[in-house]
């Protein structure tokens, strides 16, 4: 068995042990079922049954399920708890033609339709509430294409892209977070620990195979229309990307850390750490990677690097370690292990996480940084997260070919609160909190948004996510979704939208 027909695998297990039971939904209506198939929820070690069920999932393009179903909520669970929907129908389909068929299925029925990959997305536009959700689980394929490039599957997870080319010594320059989707993430930019070395992983996008909302499928390459549109337009908006080819980079041949802790911070502190790391961080070398994380008083900064040690990265200890309490580094060639390390958390949590704004220069947000800072040391739990940005992001050539709009910045923040059911009290702290800090960035002028890390809070979400480029996507709105069947709450809208 390969590797991909034992991802597939897994996902159908993790099915019939919650017990099979199908609905294959007619033409007319979401509740009605055409076809029920059932069975007795059965062991793990029935592997003559999940067959059964293998094939007869297979055997179709796409198998629809309703919320009697004992599989609807394993295929309807998401990363983000806090923001759970629950949709009419999920569409788990196995191919490009199934992705077709059920957005015209959708249509018939007059249905929104959502996209779920990896279902990461921070305000679940993933799914949504009464419509119809198109699953890609079962899209997580991988195989090496010529001139090592990767082609894979939209649901293919971080976690096992790297399992896949690490070994045979490539990098798909990626996120970090182990459970993302590839096809969320490409879609909106994507950037991790190697971007401002290589560029963003919408930057290796070669080909696509993508449904149109429309129902058409498309095979797409760098002179096709929607290309520029697929690198930073976000998922969610035209159509369904249900494959991928990709450019890969030379795997390094090492992989270096510097962290540097402080604690018990108050305001005054934390500013005096933040604007000795803003001065130094944008000067690193593109093998850099920094990260200024304050959660509440505790503040980690991290450095990752692939090469040797530069004159820029001394100079930034050098200013650092005095005012911080820590300071360690690591050193390996375990490339793997090392990447292991950032997978975060695979299990579904309660949070709300968005953009904080991007920025280049101190004197951007010195005006509303004191008040931000409060906030965070005096929020237990509230985390306020900046990363560094430039190097290869920047180029002009990749500018030119992509739509995400945000190169010329230097840093971008973001905003994380955690919390576990029940604690309400918790919850209400961290959100007002988190509301606030937002206010003081909006008041402040930072407007400009990553759009994969949303939230529903952004006033003018248009041009925070996709600048001067909104207008012009969406005339390609217009066209290859003409009755807006691909929708959410921050979706694309079409020119002659009110």
């Amino acid at each position: 068995m390969n590797h991909t027909d034992e991802n597939r695998r897994k996902v159908i297990k993790t099915l019939v042990l919650a017990g099979f039971g199908l609905h294959i939904v007619g033409c007319t209506s979401p509740v009605e079922p055409k076809e029920k198939i059932k069975s007795t929820p059965i062991s793990d070690k029935d592997s003559t049954a999940i067959e059964k069920i293998e094939d007869e999932i297979l055997s179709n393009n796409v198998t629809y399920f309703t919320q009697d179903n004992d599989e609807f909520s394993k295929l309807g669970t998401y990363f983000n708890l806090h923001t759970q929907k629950s949709p009419a129908i999920i569409a788990l389909v196995v191919n490009a033609e199934g992705v077709s068929e059920a957005i015209l299925h959708a249509k018939e029925l007059n249905l929104p339709v959502s996209v779920k990959s990896g279902g990461h997305s921070f305000e679940q536009f993933s799914s949504n509430t009464g419509g119809l959700v198109i699953n890609l689980s079962l899209l997580n394929e991988m195989k090496w294409g010529n001139n090592n490039e990767l082609i894979a599957g939209s649901a293919c997870l971080l976690r096992e892209i790297y399992d896949f080319v690490l070994p045979a010594g490539r990098l798909l320059p990626a996120g970090s977070c182990g459970t993302v989707g590839l096809g969320g993430l490409t879609l909106g930019g994507g950037y991790g620990l190697f971007a401002r070395e290589y560029g963003l992983t919408c930057d290796h996008l070669l080909e696509a195979t993508f449904v149109d909302g429309n129902g058409k499928i498309h095979k797409v390459d760098q002179n096709h229309p929607i290309m520029w549109a697929l690198k930073g337009g976000g998922n969610g908006n035209f159509g369904v990307v249900t494959s991928f080819k990709m450019k890969t980079q030379p795997i390094p041949t090492q992989f270096n850390t510097t962290k540097f802790k402080a604690y018990k911070l108050d305001s005054i502190q934390a500013k005096e750490l933040f604007k000795t790391w803003f001065d130094n961080a944008y000067l690193l070398p593109g093998h850099c990677f920094s990260a200024f994380v304050l959660n509440g008083r505790t503040l980690t900064i991290l450095v990752t690097y692939f090469k040797d040690k530069s004159s820029e990265l001394e100079s930034m200890e050098a200013a650092l370690s005095p005012i911080c309490d820590k300071t360690t580094t690591s050193n390996t060639i375990d490339i793997p292990k090392a990447l292991k390390r950032y997978y975060g958390i695979t299990h579904p949590i309660y949070f709300k996480n968005a953009s904080a704004g991007y920025y280049s220069k101190f004197s951007e947000i010195e005006d509303c940084i004191d008040d931000v800072l409060s906030t965070v040391v005096t929020t237990p739990g509230l985390i306020y997260q900046v990363n560094t940005l430039g190097g290869k992001i920047a180029s002009s050539n990749f500018e030119s070919s992509s739509c995400y709009p945000h190169r010329s910045y230097n840093y971008l923040s973001e905003l994380q609160s955690y919390w576990n059911e029940g604690e309400t009290s918790k919850k209400e702290m961290l959100l007002r909190a988190f509301t606030k800090v937002q206010d003081l960035f909006y008041a402040n002028g930072n407007r400009a948004q990553y759009r994969n890390y949303p939230s529903i809070g952004f006033p003018d979400w248009e041009k925070s996510y996709y600048g001067d480029n909104y207008s012009k996507l969406q005339e390609i709105k217009k066209k290859y979704d003409s009755d807006n069947t691909i929708r959410h709450d921050q979706s694309i809208k079409q020119a002659d939208e009110t």
